[in-house]
C-alpha cells in the first residue's frame, strides 16, 4: 500500500456512474410495468438503451478487471480477499447482463417479449445492486487508501476514456450527469480537458434529450441541477493520532502546503514580519489542469497547537484578484490524538462576471470541502510518515 504524501485517489466518479445505472434500471422497470405497454417508438428506444447500458456495464467491469483490480492487488496484497469478492460478483453479473441484452433485442422486434425483459431486468437488479453498494462501501475506500490521485487518473484515462470516441464520450457524459447535483456534475466534467468538455457538453446535449424523451417520455427533466449558488464557507474534520503541536507545526510551515494541496505547487514567505506570525505574508503558486495563478496570502491567526489561519489578500487594483478567502485550521486534543478542523470562508466574492467564468473553468471551487478533506488525509499521512518539521521557517522567498 502506498505511504507517500501525494493526494489519494478521488473515487467519487464510481458512485456517480453507479447512480446512473441504478437510475435508468429503475426507469426502465417502471416503463415496462406501467400500463399501457409502450408504443413502438418508445419500445424501440427503450430496448436500444438497455442494450447500450449492458454494453457500457460490460466495458466498465472489464476495465476494472483488466486495469484497476490488478493494480490494487499489486500495491495492496491485503486487499486480495475483497478483490476476489469483486471478481466473483462480476462472474455472477455477467450472465444476467447477457440475458437482459438478448431480451432487449428481442423486445425491440416483438412487443410480446416485454414480460421476459422485465423478469430478466429484475434478476439483474438482484445481483448488480448489492455489488454496486459493496464496491462503494468497501472497495472504493481501499482503492483510495492504495492509489494516489495520479495513479487513479492514469487508470481512468487509459482504461475508461482513451479507447472511446468523442461520440461515445458525449453520450456517456450526458447520461452520467442526468439529474445530478453541482458537485457530481463538476466531478464528472473535469475528467476531460476544457476544450473537449465544451464540445461534449454542447454538441450532445440535444441528441441526449431527444433520446430520453423517446424512451422515458417528454415530461421527464433530465437536466443536471446546476443552479445552486456556490458555497461561501465550509469545513472538514479528521481525527489524527498525532499531538496537536506536531500537526500545527506542519500546517504553519506554508512552504510544505504543496505536499497536501491538490492545486498549490509551491509557497514562499515574503519579506516583512517573521514567517509563521500574524501579519506575515507569503505567495502561493497554483495550478489546476491548464490554468496557473499565484496569490499573496497573509497569516491572520497563529496560536501554536490551537489555531492557524491565513487569507488571500484582496487586490482592489486588479479585478482578477479582488476576491479574498480565509483558510483556517483548528486543533483540539481528543484522547490520544487531535481533532483537526479545516475551514474556509469567502470574505469577498469575485466580481460577478468573473464568478461565472471561474465556475466554468474551475468547477471544483464551487465547494472546496472535498479538497479540504483530501488535504487533511494528506496531513495525516505526512504526520505518520514521520517527516521532520525541517529547519526554521525561512524569512523571505
Amino acid at each position: 500500500m502506498t505511504t507517500d504524501t501525494r493526494p489519494p485517489a478521488d473515487t467519487r466518479i464510481m458512485r456517480i456512474v453507479h447512480s446512473a445505472l441504478r437510475r435508468d434500471i429503475a426507469r426502465a422497470a417502471q416503463v415496462l410495468l406501467t400500463p399501457p405497454p409502450p408504443a413502438r417508438t418508445q419500445r424501440v428506444a427503450l430496448a436500444d438503451h438497455l442494450v447500450w447500458m449492458m454494453h457500457f456495464l460490460h466495458l466498465h467491469h472489464s476495465g476494472e478487471d483488466r486495469g484497476l483490480w490488478p493494480l490494487v492487488r499489486e500495491l495492496n496484497p491485503a486487499a486480495g480477499a475483497l478483490l476476489d469478492v469483486m471478481d466473483a460478483d462480476h462472474a455472477r453479473i455477467g450472465p444476467e447482463m447477457e440475458r437482459v441484452a438478448a431480451a432487449a433485442a428481442e423486445y425491440r422486434a416483438h412487443p410480446a417479449a416485454r414480460e421476459d425483459l422485465s423478469r430478466f431486468l429484475t434478476a439483474l437488479e438482484q445481483v448488480l445492486l448489492p455489488h454496486l453498494q459493496r464496491e462503494e462501501d468497501e472497495m472504493m475506500p481501499v482503492v483510495a487508501r492504495t492509489l494516489t490521485r495520479r495513479q487513479w487518473d492514469d487508470v481512468e484515462q487509459q482504461v475508461f476514456i482513451a479507447s472511446k470516441t468523442k461520440r461515445e464520450l458525449g453520450i456517456e457524459a450526458h447520461w452520467i450527469v442526468d439529474g445530478v447535483d453541482r458537485e457530481d456534475y463538476d466531478v464528472t466534467v473535469r475528467k476531460v480537458d476544457p476544450a473537449t468538455r465544451f464540445m461534449l457538453i454542447h454538441a450532445f446535449k440535444r441528441p441526449y434529450r431527444r433520446a430520453c424523451a423517446a424512451r422515458w417520455g417528454a415530461d421527464l427533466d433530465v437536466s443536471p441541477r446546476l443552479h445552486e449558488p456556490p458555497r461561501t464557507d465550509g469545513s472538514a474534520e479528521l481525527w489524527i493520532d498525532v499531538p496537536a503541536r506536531q500537526l500545527y507545526d506542519a500546517v504553519a510551515d506554508v512552504t510544505r502546503i504543496s505536499e497536501r494541496s491538490p492545486e498549490c505547487r509551491s509557497c514562499a514567505w515574503l519579506p516583512g514580519r517573521p514567517p509563521g506570525t500574524v501579519g506575515a505574508r507569503f505567495r502561493g503558486h497554483n495550478r489546476a489542469h491548464h490554468m496557473r495563478w499565484s496569490r499573496v496570502c497573509e497569516v491572520t491567526a497563529a496560536d501554536p497547537g490551537r489555531t492557524f489561519a491565513f487569507h488571500t489578500v484582496s487586490d482592489r487594483r486588479n479585478p482578477l484578484y479582488h476576491d479574498s478567502t480565509t483558510w483556517s485550521y483548528t486543533f483540539r486534543a481528543d484522547g490520544d490524538g487531535t481533532q483537526v478542523t479545516h475551514s474556509y470562508r469567502i470574505d469577498v466574492l469575485p466580481y460577478r462576471p468573473l464568478l461565472s467564468l471561474y465556475s466554468r473553468l474551475q468547477p471544483q471551487h464551487r465547494d472546496m470541502r472535498p479538497q479540504m478533506r483530501q488535504n487533511l488525509e494528506a496531513l495525516r499521512r505526512q504526520a505518520h510518515a514521520g517527516a521532520p518539521s525541517g529547519p526554521p521557517l525561512p524569512r523571505t522567498a
